[in-house]
């Protein structure tokens, strides 16, 4: 075997090796590639926002919350999927509010119906948790965000859940099933949002908190 061939293939396995070292596997008895699907059936999915501002501070949630992702037991890095919320199902408990925020001045439902994240991976995973049939993980979640017509690269931070079907967990869906939850910043400059003139900063917070309660059922 030639000096070159042989350079070939330990190259190869320190590749390998790189690539099992830096995956996280969920510790779990969880064999091949789950699809995880949300599904109301599981739990309520839902996002909730808070806007804070010297004149005036809100609450609202968005409850039209779709979207699914693909999970690796052997490699948790290489989840990748899509999540989706609805802007016409925002709704922070006034009626002409709600309007305003749908409308081309704000978040533009007609021309921009939904806000988005495409996960193109997981970093930072650490297993916090781990019992018999379930095990819970913190993660950054890297994607893009897309809101408003705009696209912009974020990590969120994200909680997830695993639990192994049982006779309970059939009660509410079908296969494995999994929770996520996430808490983050949005700046509505980031994205375009510009409102009428004086109203963000003075009525509508310049930053906007949301957390988010994702539910699925892994097949």
């Amino acid at each position: 075997m030639s000096v070159q061939r042989i350079g070939q293939l330990v190259l190869v396995s320190l590749v390998n090796v790189t690539v099992a070292l830096g995956a996280t596997q969920l510790p779990l008895p969880v064999s091949g590639k789950k699809t995880v699907t949300l599904t109301n059936s599981v739990g309520q999915n839902l996002c909730r926002f808070h806007s804070s501002a010297p004149l005036e501070e809100f609450e609202g949630t968005a409850d039209e919350v779709s979207g699914s992702f693909t999970l690796d037991p052997q490699n948790l890095e290489a989840t990748q999927g899509q999540i989706r919320v609805t802007v016409a199902s925002m709704r922070t408990g006034i009626a002409r509010r709600d309007e305003h925020l749908r409308s081309p001045d704000w978040l533009d439902a007609e021309r921009y119906p939904t806000i988005s994240f495409d996960i193109q991976k997981l970093t930072d995973v650490r297993i916090t948790e781990q019992s018999r049939g379930r095990a819970v993980l913190t993660a950054k979640a890297v994607g893009l965000f897309s809101l408003h017509g705009v696209q912009k690269p974020m990590e969120l931070p994200i909680t997830l859940t695993y639990v192994l079907e049982n006779a309970e967990t059939r009660k509410r869906a079908p296969g494995d099933l999994v929770m996520v939850q996430s808490e983050f910043t949005l700046s509505l400059r980031d994205f375009n949002i510009r409102g009428r003139q004086g109203v963000i900063g003075s009525r509508v917070g310049e930053n906007i908190r949301v957390w988010v309660t994702l539910y699925g059922s892994a097949m």
